[in-house]
């Protein structure tokens, strides 16, 4: 028999790993979704195209052959301007109908479209993430009366809605005070993050209604916690996984959105290179042969929006608890 009085008072805790001669590391959560995000190959791939588009944009300064509105001559001597110029050795992209370099204005135009893209998301994101939580928390009511009000949102038509938005502020001075000037960033901003939070918001509601009956919680109730901390300190911080992905997703939307705007006419000032302005300006030269308008621009807005996407389906998976897998 075993005497107890002869065993050790702690038993050291060893997993079966550990017993076997294995030596196993703990990781934290945030590790372990930084290393499912680098396994992610189509996800990494993604955010190295976005990378190398991005810094070339913010560095158009440094890299672009031509100023953003520069007009070229054929040559140093003569005073006829390069229009239409196919895609060529000088002209990587070709020209424009007056004469200015599209590779140029891509690099400038990407600079305002992704400015425009990542401070909506982030506009967003906050109103939604107020939005969500605070309903959640509360409930009843109050949680009743701002979701029928989200609703209502997202079954307004969109682009309906933006057209209406944007014309306001030309009739109406006040307008232009509270949302921008007609035609510039700010405006352009606002309108999309009034449009753009009710996916978040959404979210955010649902993952404060698992958590707000958790023990940790209602530990924080019983302190003498009060509500306004207990959201900001406890709740919010556990919704950023599904906040950081739902704000890549309303980075793409809102590059798609200036876009679309800028092509009908409603969007950013029309000397402003924009990805959405290049867009427009080649839309009279889809059947006339100048391919090269239509094909780049649009091109590298394609390959921005999806590379955007993909990150957010790693972010994602990432952040997902049930992708966890034991890392050692």
């Amino acid at each position: 028999m075993v005497d107890l009085h002869q065993l050790p008072d702690q038993v050291p805790d060893v997993g079966t790993d550990e017993a076997e001669g294995l030596v196993v590391q703990s990781a934290s959560p945030s590790r372990l979704a930084a290393r499912r995000y680098l396994r992610h190959r189509a996800a990494m791939i993604a955010t190295v195209v976005l990378l190398i588009i991005t810094a070339a944009c913010f560095m158009a300064n440094f890299i672009a052959p031509y100023a953003e509105n520069e007009t070229i001559s054929v040559s140093e001597d003569s005073l006829q301007r390069a229009i239409h110029v196919p895609p060529n050795a000088q002209f990587w992209f070709g020209t424009d109908s007056i004469g200015r370099d599209l590779y140029s204005r891509i690099l400038y135009g990407g600079r305002v479209s992704l400015l425009v893209g990542i401070a909506s998301a982030i506009s967003a994101g906050i109103i939604g993430t107020a939005i969500g939580a605070f309903a959640g928390f509360r409930g009843g009511q109050i949680d009743n009366m701002l979701m029928r009000g989200t609703d209502l949102f997202i079954g307004l038509p969109l682009l309906v809605v933006l057209i209406i938005m944007r014309l306001l502020p030309e009739k109406q001075p006040w307008a232009a005070t509270v949302l921008g000037q007609p035609g510039s960033k700010r405006l352009m901003i606002t309108l999309i993050s009034l449009v753009a939070w009710m996916t978040t918001a959404r979210l955010v509601r649902g993952v404060v209604l698992s958590l707000k009956e958790k023990e940790f919680i209602e530990a924080a109730r019983a302190v003498g916690a009060r509500d306004r901390r207990i959201i900001l300190r406890h709740l919010v911080p556990n919704t950023i996984g599904p906040i950081v992905v739902a704000m890549t997703f309303i980075v793409a939307a809102a590059i798609g959105l200036e876009s679309t705007l800028s092509f009908f006419g409603f969007g950013l000032d029309p000397t402003q290179a924009s990805w959405g302005n290049l867009l427009a300006d080649a839309g009279t030269n889809i059947i006339t042969k100048k391919w090269w308008l239509v094909l780049f621009p649009g091109l590298v807005l394609l390959i921005t929006i999806l590379c955007i996407n993909f990150m957010g389906d790693g972010l994602r998976d990432a952040l997902d608890p049930k992708q966890e897998k034991r890392v050692g």
